[in-house]
Order: structure tokens, then sequence, then C-alpha cells
């Protein structure tokens, strides 16, 4: 049960911060402005039913992905480790998620659930990386279960971020939302590092034997 908890703290707080759904809180704000209150809480749903569509696709079929490209697991991990310190190194730098023509296009779009709240601001290439990886260093079922109920609980904060996304914004300030996302970005940073150092590890043992 200790293991099981751990895993699970463990799991949860890589895949919040990579996901950071107070990152999109300003975003979906700007975005939704000239939508109605009915009419938000509709995307924010639909936001939120796609992010947990995307990881779960990629939960399930990971590793057949894997086997398929001829990834390895350490590939996987070094290359997910630069990702995750890319999107840390982002937050860090108070780099906006959107660059000025993406920001342009999606305020004219009418659904902006899928683009690009659920894709590439909350699921993106980092957070795919993450679970593929959870996933293969998995070793029994309760550890999928845990991948598993973390992703649907990880889905429902974004929800609960997005729909309360307004509020949010006038209560924390920008000052207090960027300071949040900087210590999320710092235990991101931490997090890559590690996924490096995990995918290393067993190249050098290796080759060190060799």
């Amino acid at each position: 049960m200790n293991e099981f908890f751990l895993f699970f703290i463990g799991s949860f707080v890589s895949l919040f911060s990579i996901v950071d759904p107070l990152v999109a809180v300003p975003v979906f704000v700007s975005l939704t402005e000239r939508f109605s209150p009915e009419r938000r809480i509709a995307i924010a749903k639909q936001s939120s039913i796609y992010v947990l569509g995307v990881l779960l696709v990629f939960f399930i079929a990971g590793s057949l992905i894997l086997k398929f490209f001829g990834i390895s697991i350490e590939g996987l991990r070094i290359a997910g480790g630069l990702m995750i310190i890319g999107s840390a190194v982002e937050m860090l730098q108070k780099k906006e998620r959107l660059l000025p023509n993406e920001q342009q296009e999606s305020e004219s779009k009418d659904d902006i659930a899928f683009s690009p709240l659920a894709m590439p601001i909350l699921s993106g290439p980092g957070s795919i990386a993450l679970i593929i990886g959870l996933t293969s260093d998995a070793k029994t079922f309760s550890h999928y279960l845990v991948i598993f109920l973390v992703i649907v609980l990880v889905s429902f904060v974004c929800y609960i971020f997005l729909r309360l996304a307004h509020i949010i914004s006038q209560k924390m300030g920008a000052t207090t939302m960027m300071s949040f996302n900087r210590i999320m970005g710092f235990v991101l940073l931490c997090i890559g590092v590690q996924y490096i150092v995990n995918g290393i590890t067993p190249i050098l043992k290796v080759a060190f034997r060799g």
C-alpha cells in the first residue's frame, strides 16, 4: 500500500506539473471573452475530455508505438526528459504557450476545445512522453491502475481550472500565477533531468561493462 501511494503521488505530481492547467487559465480567459458563460463551461468540459482521450490513447498504445518505431525505453526517457526540460525552461522564462500568430488564429476560431487548449497547451509532447515513460516503467497491474487514475484525476483538475478560469484570474492575479508557474517549472526541470539520468544510466552501465 505504501509503494502504491508513493507511485501515485510521484505520478500525479509529474503529470500535473507538466500539464500545468494554471498555464491554460489566461489563455482560456482571453480566448473565451466573446462567449457566454454556458459556452465557456461547455468548452472547459470538452477540453478536459480531449485531454483525457489524448493521454489515454498513449497510455494504451504507448508501448506499441515504441515497438513499431523501434524506440528503446532509454531513448524515450532521454527524449522525453529533453521535452520536459524545454517546457520547464519556458515556464521559468515566462514564455507564452502560444505564439502570437497561434493566438490570433485561435481568437478567430469558434471551436478552441481541442486546439489550442487540449493540444498543445495541456496535453502536449511532454505529457505524452511522460505517460509512455510511466507505462513502460509499470511492473504490475496496480501500477497501470495508478497511471489510469492519475490521468483521470489530472483531466478532472483541468476541467475545474478551466471552468473557474475567470475567477482564478481575478483572485490570483498575474503575479501570483507567475510565481506558481515558476515553482511548477522548477519541479518540471527536476523531473526532466531525472528522466535523462534514468535514460543514460543503463547505457553507461552497458558501455563500462563492455
